[in-house]
């Protein structure tokens, strides 16, 4: 239980008051105790000295049944226990004791208060009676008769007796007491109250500044220490609403800094705890809710970034890593150490798209320069074969320059093809969605194409609804079209089956180019829309095809707002479609 200043403040006032009462008190009560006691002695010492003159006057001084009836009587005149001795500590007589009991008393020669009677001077005792079973005050005096018998006669007061004549006394002290206890209370609560007012207010006040609520000014209109303490706290109480607003403004400024920053970053404490983040670091973390307060292994599950956090020392160069999914992201990290050893700032920045985009570059000029050098190469071949005497033989010149001319046409075919990408990632290839007719697109790209079909033997079904309107650009699906026939053409036996087929299904409008291809295995599914990418490499340029028609199909698709896809024919072969968004009417 907390105890408040005004209790403490209460209990410094009244304690002292208490200790010293309490000794003043013992003291009096000393003090006064033993005037009682004096007079008590004195009491038994007159008693005793009456029972003297008693005993010396009998005449029958030897007959112990008259000593002890005068014993009797002497005990219940001074209501105390008389006892008669002899001098060889024989009990004569005793007002307690009967007569024939007398013979199984011990001797009380010994007794010190006997002793002392027995030498002439006054006896004084204090102890405790196995008779009567209680604490006992002696007083023995000697007597001796004119016939030469002596003795002494001892007066006894039991202690509750004494014990009794106190009383008073102490309850006299102890009213006295309680009486002054009571006033002091009274007086120490009121000292308390009006002491612990102002600090009371100083308390509620701090309580409030803790909270930051800001604290109100106390008077001081008092010149004591305390007015001084309350002034003190006022100027205290300013700087601090001072150094508050800096330190908040201050954070605020850095706050923003940080949320507009693209880099991530997150500061830790020596305990490895989160104590900073920003809006970049939760995106790219992807962090729901703030990990204030909690290790960075915890939140992240990247022992390579805790460790990162715990070096306490400048890394140079960045630091790459892995963060878990998905999707597995791939982030450049540097740490540097906070000063004095209090924490580590790591500064993250996502490199996933430029490592793609990197390894995309790679790829695309290999490829591109792999596909380059084979008609070229043939094509130069071809005119130094052609130079060095070919032209002469008019038979073999024929093949040499048809020959040239394919590959001239190939390679041509692989220019168009990458300028129509560069085009469509440089977003200069003039795309405009609207409303368009399928029907008419798909008929335009098989008109395109019906000398390649007919040269192929295949048989072409066109189903298309002639009701179809998509959300569409109708050069880009035409283009998209073509090239999904032209591939089907390419890798369809000659004399197979080919179609073409337009379908709607909840508010999207589906385009398919089906063939009777060999088909596509499953591994290979999701990466034929990439540039270059070949499921079989030989055949495909044996067929004269550029590696980029469907990439190219994968982007015009992208730039409608449509989705491609290609799913296995049904009995076999290939489907490759592009859904598109349905349209109710053309503007």
């Amino acid at each position: 239980m907390k105890v408040g200043v005004r209790s403490k403040l209460f209990a410094a006032t009244l304690g002292p008051v208490i200790v010293v009462g309490s000794v003043c008190g013992y003291y009096l009560h000393e003090v006064l105790r033993r005037p009682l006691d004096d007079a008590l002695v004195q009491t038994l010492s007159r008693e005793a000295d009456a029972a003297c003159v008693t005993l010396e006057a009998m005449r029958d001084g030897d007959d112990a049944e008259n000593i002890d009836a005068t014993a009797d009587r002497l005990g219940a005149a001074f209501v105390a226990r008389v006892t008669v001795v002899a001098p060889d500590g024989r009990v004569l007589g005793d007002s307690e004791v009967p007569l024939d009991g007398l013979a199984r008393l011990d001797n009380h020669a010994a007794r010190p208060e006997i002793a002392l009677a027995l030498t002439g001077d006054a006896g004084l005792a204090r102890r405790y009676s196995r008779t009567l079973r209680t604490g006992m005050l002696y007083v023995a005096r000697s007597y001796g008769r004119p016939d030469g018998t002596r003795g002494v006669v001892r007066l006894a007061e039991p202690s509750n007796m004494v014990e009794a004549l106190r009383l008073p006394l102490r309850l006299a002290l102890l009213v006295a007491a309680m009486f002054g206890l009571v006033l002091a209370a009274a007086i120490s609560a009121l000292s308390a109250h009006v002491l612990s007012r102002t600090l009371r207010r100083l308390v509620d006040s701090a309580h409030t500044l803790a909270r930051g609520l800001g604290a109100p000014r106390l008077s001081t209109g008092s010149g004591d220490e305390l007015g001084r303490l309350a002034g003190s706290f006022n100027r205290l109480a300013d700087d601090l609403d001072r150094t508050v607003g800096e330190l908040a403004s201050e954070r605020d400024r850095l706050q923003t800094i940080l949320d507009g920053m693209s880099d991530a970053v997150l500061a830790l404490d020596a305990r490895d705890e989160i104590v900073l983040v920003n809006d970049a670091a939760m995106q790219l973390l992807r962090l729901m809710r703030s990990p204030l307060g909690r290790s960075l292994l915890e939140t992240v599950r990247s022992p390579e970034l805790a460790a990162l956090g715990a070096t306490r020392e400048v890394v140079g160069e960045p630091v790459e890593l892995d963060l878990v999914g998905p999707p597995l992201r791939r982030v450049s990290a540097r740490a540097a150490p906070l000063p004095g050893g209090r924490g580590t700032v790591i500064v993250m920045h996502d490199v996933t798209e430029m490592r793609r985009l990197e390894t995309i570059r790679r790829d695309f000029v290999a490829n591109v320069s792999h596909e380059l050098r084979t008609p070229v190469s043939i094509i130069r071949a071809n005119a130094e074969t052609l130079l060095d005497g070919a032209l002469d033989d008019v038979e073999h010149a024929r093949t040499f320059v048809e020959a040239s001319l394919r590959h001239a046409v190939r390679l041509s075919s692989l220019i168009d093809d990458l300028l129509d990408l560069a085009r469509i990632e440089a977003e200069r290839y003039g795309i405009e969605v609207a409303p368009i007719v399928v029907a008419p697109v798909a008929h335009r790209a098989v008109a395109a194409l019906s000398a390649a079909i007919a040269d192929a033997g295949h048989a072409l079904e066109v189903a298309v609804d002639p009701a179809l309107v998509a959300m569409a650009d109708a050069r880009a699906l035409e283009h998209v079209i073509i090239n999904l026939l032209d591939n089907a053409i390419k890798y369809t036996p000659p004399g197979g089956h080919l179609a073409i087929r337009g379908t709607s299904t909840g508010g999207r409008i589906r385009v398919s180019v089906h063939d009777d291809g060999p088909g596509i295995p499953r591994v290979h599914r999701e990466r034929v829309f990439e540039r270059f990418y070949r499921v079989d490499p030989g055949r495909s340029r044996e067929m004269g095809g550029t590696g980029l028609g469907l990439s190219i199909v994968r982007h015009l698709g992208d730039a409608m707002g449509a989705e491609v896809g290609v799913t296995p024919g049904e009995p076999r072969g290939s489907v490759f479609w592009i859904e598109l968004r349905a349209a109710t009417a053309i503007v």
